[in-house]
């Protein structure tokens, strides 16, 4: 297992930050976190700090602009309404 801070970053049209959240959380491998997320997986999980909970990919959600390297990974999330907001993520 390994920890991974996750940011979730709420956007406006305009593409103004309106809101954020982070939490650590554990999963099997960064190759298997990736994978989760290209295929745009609803997995819930808590948080190792704190007590934030919730998917990691909401349902029927689409992934775009995915890029990712060895530690970080940066995507946009749509959601079935449209909403779009930013993922970060960093192996720790």
């Amino acid at each position: 297992m390994i920890k991974v801070i996750e940011t979730n970053l709420s956007i406006q049209v305009d593409n103004t930050i309106i809101d954020h959240q982070s939490r650590v959380i554990e999963v099997e491998s960064w190759k298997d976190y990736i994978e989760e997320i290209k295929s745009a997986k609803t997995v819930i999980r808590n948080s190792v700090i704190g007590a934030l909970h919730g998917a990691t990919i909401p349902k029927e959600a689409k992934i775009e602009n995915l890029i990712y390297d060895d530690f970080h990974l940066k995507c946009e999330v749509i959601n079935w309404l449209g909403i779009r907001s930013i993922k970060l993520a960093y192996k720790v």
